[in-house]
Formats: structure tokens, C-alpha cells, sequence
């Protein structure tokens, strides 16, 4: 899958606001509620990774971002959805973590995308992931 290629300056995004504009995207797209296991999640999420590994024009830091090939498990996706639970992002309304509500609404998803930039490629991303999680 080849990504849209934009024409805005490159900079280099930290995971944690790729993985934001990733939620924002998801939220614009109406994409508010995941149901997922654990490893459904991590699976897709390192699908988007990889995909975003030959994209020329989003330029993330992913120093940080671990996965244990063995277990297939993200720890630095596990603290992600902590910290993004914290600051409102998504929602957790179930004991076994298997139900995501983004509480984002599409407009705050259009701003913070305006921020990032790039809202195309979060677009095709957020629509890979969602592929990823309905493979399984």
C-alpha cells in the first residue's frame, strides 16, 4: 500500500503524537469504539508501524516504541493507551481492556490533526488499522 504523498514540510513527530493523530484519525473517520483482544490491538498497530516505516512524508521518532517479536506485545503501546486513557483520548468501559471508546469528536480529531499535519496519511493509517483489527 502506497501512502498519499502530501505536500507539507517534513518534521519529525514524537510516537506519542503519531499515535494521538492516529486516535484523531480514527475519530474523524467515525471509528469511535474498537473491540479487539490484546493481541489483535498489537498486531495492528505494528501493521501501521510497518507501513509508516516506508512513508516519505511523516517522519516519526519510534526510538522509544518496543515489540517483543516473541509475544508479539507492544509494552510502549500498553503505556500509550494508559497515558491516552489519562488524558481523555479513549476510554476503557470494561473490566477485560478488549472495548475502546475514543472520546475524541471528529472536530477534536480535525484539530489535532491541524496540528501534526499530514491528515491524509493518518487517514490511510487509521483505515489500515482498522483492516488489521477486522483480519483477525
Amino acid at each position: 500500500m502506497a501512502l498519499t504523498t502530501e505536500l507539507v514540510p517534513t518534521s519529525v513527530l514524537s510516537a506519542d503524537d503519531f499515535a494521538e493523530g492516529l486516535i484523531a484519525a480514527l475519530a474523524i473517520n467515525g471509528d469511535r469504539e474498537i473491540t479487539a483482544s490484546q493481541s489483535q490491538l498489537h498486531r495492528a498497530f505494528r501493521r501501521v508501524l510497518s507501513e509508516l516505516q516506508g512513508c516519505e512524508d511523516l517522519k516519526v521518532d519510534l526510538t522509544n516504541v518496543d515489540y517483543d517479536p516473541l509475544y508479539q506485545l507492544s509494552g510502549w503501546l500498553d503505556e500509550f493507551r494508559a497515558r491516552a486513557q489519562r488524558d481523555l483520548f479513549i476510554s476503557f468501559p470494561n473490566p477485560s481492556y478488549e472495548r475502546i471508546e475514543i472520546q475524541l469528536s471528529p472536530e477534536e480529531g480535525k484539530s489535532i490533526l491541524q496540528e501534526h499535519g499530514h491528515p491524509k496519511v493518518f487517514e490511510e493509517l487509521s483505515t489500515l488499522f482498522m483492516k488489521e483489527l477486522s483480519r483477525a
